[in-house]
């Protein structure tokens, strides 16, 4: 008899505040999990509570397979991320979360229900991009080939690109979460640009080139700030402190202008 699958915690809350005027949702890579943004927490005000998001398929706590499509993953979120949409909230997200939130945004807005004060994309241009430029999907790689991609983007460590036992844990994730942001469909792909939102991106990344991402601000009519910093995909590890100062300039700005 094959086990029952143990559903995978999504939400998790490192420093939950018993009466947050914000909640800050931070929403990882493709390949990623929570983890990458577990020393963000304390660079937010007090009075913020930072969730992370995490999807299914990490091994951290659950059996579930990742998802391969967008659009079960998004209503996961919506499902799980309901009872923490009481309070004024925002989305963060890094490359495939970009996607993920703004995605999820979207679908929030559309079922009448209050949207996210704010987006903060990083490492996304939206409908720009063209994941795979006419080579195969990154997920039909072969190992060799899928580890060379992780080497050009620099965010995966070299132990588990190295170690077979490691690889063997990690790569299924990696070649799911490619496959969803690969074969998203172009109309969940589009920008949201009905939203306050401020782009992030890295100045020497060879996956999500800044020139696009800057590309896409000129199409934001609500843009609230457009950050580049020096680094590849994973920029993010080196600037985390200026970036989370920059979320709270931008994002306090929209939210001193609502209660105005």
């Amino acid at each position: 008899m094959t086990a029952a699958l143990r559903p995978a915690p999504t939400v998790h809350r490192p420093r939950p505040v018993a009466a947050p005027v914000l909640r800050l949702f931070l929403f990882h890579h493709a390949g990623g999990s929570h983890l990458f943004f577990r020393e963000w927490c304390d660079l937010f005000p007090v009075d913020w509570e930072v969730v992370l998001v995490e999807a299914p398929g990490r091994g951290f706590g659950g059996t579930e397979p990742a998802y391969t499509e967008l659009a079960p993953l998004v209503e996961r979120f919506r499902t799980d991320l309901s009872s923490r949409l009481d309070v004024p909230y925002a989305f963060f997200g890094h490359s495939m979360g970009s996607l993920v939130a703004t995605e999820l945004a979207r679908r929030i807005r559309a079922a009448g229900e209050p949207g996210p004060r704010w987006l903060g994309l990083s490492a996304w241009a939206a409908d720009q991009e063209r994941p795979g430029d006419g080579r195969p999907p990154r997920h039909l790689h072969s190992d060799e080939e899928l580890r060379e991609v992780l080497v050009r983007m620099g965010g995966t460590p070299a132990e588990v690109l190295d170690v077979p036992e490691l690889w063997q844990l990690f790569a299924p994730a990696i070649r799911s979460d490619f496959q969803l942001v690969d074969t998203a469909p172009a109309e969940l792909r589009a920008p949201l640009p009905e939203l306050p939102q401020s782009l992030f991106a890295g100045l020497d990344d060879a996956v999500t080139p800044a020139a696009a991402v800057a590309a896409l601000a000129e199409r934001l009519p609500h843009l609230t700030g457009l950050h580049v910093h020096p680094g590849d995909h994973f920029y993010l590890r080196e600037h985390r402190k200026v970036i989370a100062r920059q979320i709270v300039e931008d994002l306090g700005g929209v939210l001193r202008g609502s209660a105005a």
